[in-house]
Parts: structure tokens; C-alpha cells; sequence
């Protein structure tokens, strides 16, 4: 497997063997509070990423009034991926989870309309949207499509 990282404590680790398809900031007001700030993500389909140990799942209802399922560790707490029920099967893994296997060059910005003030763009950013992006538009952005047979 190319990538790896896990929670806090431990309990559960995660691989996948691909460059993610895409990465970005999520500047909404649910990532705002979940994370604490703009979310660094990285974008794959979820049968590319292999778990390790048992999550726990907490879904909310997001702004295209689809649900949102984050899934995390039970003991530690630890978000490890979130998975939209609009991009099904796409899932978001935090960048950071990664400790520097990656270097995050974002090509997306999302929900810029609830950016905070004090977070630049990215120079990489290709494209930046005022709201979710919608499916269309996000699909045109997928990246390293031939390493996936």
C-alpha cells in the first residue's frame, strides 16, 4: 500500500494504494465545527480504503440535504473518514491523518462563501466554489483516474 495512518491511540489504522483522486479545502460551517477549522481533504472511492479495527458513525443531514456520515474511533475520538450520500461511493480522508506522506497541494476550495477570513487560498486551487460544488462540476476535477484499471 502507497498511503497509511491511524488514530490517537491506535485502535485503528488505515491504507490505501492510489494518489487521491482529489484534494481540498471544505470551508462550511459543519467542517468549521467538527475540525475547528477549513477541512484538508483528500477525495478516493471507499472500496480503496482498508480499516483496520471498528469505527463508530455519526451521520448529520449537510447542506445539499443529503446525509453525511463521518466515521471515527470509539475510544480516541479521531475522525478518519467522512463519506457524502451526494458523492456515493467518493469518501474524504483528513490529509493530516497522513503525517507528511502527502504534501497537500488542494486543487478544490468548497463552501468559499463561509471561508474564514484568515484562511488564504491555496496557490495550487484550480477552482473554488461558493457552495458544495455539486456533483457535475467536482466530477470534471478528479485526478489520477489511470491508476485505477
Amino acid at each position: 500500500m502507497k498511503y497509511s495512518g491511524n488514530c490517537l491511540c491506535g485502535e485503528v489504522s488505515f491504507k490505501f494504494p492510489y494518489d487521491p483522486m482529489m484534494q481540498f479545502k471544505c470551508h462550511c460551517n459543519v467542517c468549521q465545527k467538527v475540525f475547528g477549522n477549513t477541512l484538508h481533504a483528500l477525495a478516493m472511492p471507499q472500496d480503496e480504503l482498508e480499516i483496520s479495527g471498528s469505527l463508530s458513525n455519526y451521520y448529520i443531514t449537510g447542506g445539499s440535504g443529503n446525509k453525511l456520515h463521518y466515521n471515527f474511533c470509539p475510544t480516541c475520538g479521531t475522525f478518519i473518514y467522512n463519506k457524502p450520500d451526494l458523492l456515493d461511493p467518493m469518501i474524504y480522508v483528513p490529509a493530516g491523518l497522513l503525517d507528511g506522506q502527502i504534501e497537500f497541494t488542494p486543487t478544490v476550495e468548497l463552501w468559499t462563501s463561509q471561508k474564514p477570513n484568515n484562511i488564504p487560498q491555496a496557490t495550487s486551487t484550480k477552482a473554488a466554489f461558493e457552495d458544495n460544488g455539486t456533483t457535475d462540476r467536482l466530477m470534471d476535477m478528479l485526478e489520477n483516474l489511470d491508476q485505477r484499471g
